[in-house]
């Protein structure tokens, strides 16, 4: 059975340094009904006395309030905020408490870009706001997918939508001025390592703007979900796994390297390459030429 508490909480927007380019991240909800095995967040419900990640989902009722105090602060840069980046914002949670609409209201009043990772659809809903904000600052919708065939992306996150219709949220976004992006992260060798490149050639025909690719990190508790996850529906890959990751969560150099470098090569085949926070961060970026031009329209903002 679900459980739901509802929290208050003291910040909103957690400071973030990392290569992809965001510099904040914003969590609605603690906690994900989604329950993919590969699951890297698990870890974050020790801090609040919770060991069922997946059952019992903190919901952060007074976000929206706290997040225009921090937005509204003359220190405010308007950095780009990820939503997402721990748990999903459009999990079924949101479906009720709508903290959603609120958040992005206020991304459109102090004109702050974002970029938003989902795995559901709930996010349609909202087309019209992100549609606003998109006319506004830069934004980047981007939903996850791990594999194309609907059998095996069932059996890894078993309470996420089909492949399909994640494909079917960036072909509507594409009507807006977001940049769209699929991420096909964790790359879970053995298991979908050979729906990769699959992945890459949708990204391509669908005309979705890049493709992000990393592959799995075994960390913490969610090392032991996944193993056990291995164990039981992949039995033929378990040896394997205790073979090539490392006491560290991390792959054996050997076969990251070969991992990677399909990965490159599949980014420059089908030229989807994500751009890096360097990337960003040139004189002719996006975000810069928005920043830019607000500092001449309203240097108050910043």
């Amino acid at each position: 059975m679900i459980k739901y508490r509802e929290i208050n909480c003291k910040s909103a927007l957690n400071k973030i340094d990392n290569e992809y380019g965001f510099c904040y991240d914003l969590n609605i909800y603690r906690g994900c009904l989604h329950k993919c095995y590969y699951c890297f967040a698990v870890y974050s419900h020790k801090y609040i006395n919770s060991k069922d990640f997946f059952g019992e989902i903190f919901v952060k009722k007074n976000i929206a309030e706290v997040l225009e105090k921090e937005l509204s602060s003359r220190n405010w840069n308007r950095d780009i905020i990820n939503l997402g980046s721990v748990t999903d914002n459009y999990q079924e949670a949101e479906k009720d408490y709508k903290l959603m609409r609120d958040v992005l209201k206020l991304l459109i009043r102090y004109k702050t870009p974002m970029c938003i990772s989902t795995k559901s659809d709930l996010i349609l809903r909202d087309f019209d706001l992100i549609d606003e904000l998109s006319s506004i600052v830069p934004v980047r919708i981007a939903t996850t997918i791990t594999a194309l065939d609907e059998k095996l992306s069932s059996l890894i996150e078993p309470n996420v939508i089909s492949p399909e219709r994640r494909l079917n949220i960036l072909k509507e976004f594409k009507k807006t001025k977001a940049i769209t992006a699929v991420h096909t992260m964790p790359v879970m060798p053995f298991i979908t390592e050979n729906e990769v490149e699959n992945i890459f050639k949708k990204v391509k025909e669908y005309n979705i703007d890049y493709c992000a690719a990393d592959v799995l990190k075994l960390r913490g508790e969610c090392r032991k979900i996944y193993l056990n996850f291995v164990r039981r529906t992949f039995p033929e890959h378990y040896k394997k796994y205790l073979y090539i990751y490392g006491s560290d969560g991390l792959l054996k150099d050997e076969y990251k390297e070969k991992l990677y470098s399909k990965i490159e090569a599949l980014e420059e085949k089908y030229n989807v390459t994500y751009k890096t926070k360097e990337e960003l961060n040139t004189e002719d970026s996006v975000y810069n030429r928005y920043k830019n031009k607000v500092l001449e329209e309203e240097p108050s903002l910043f």
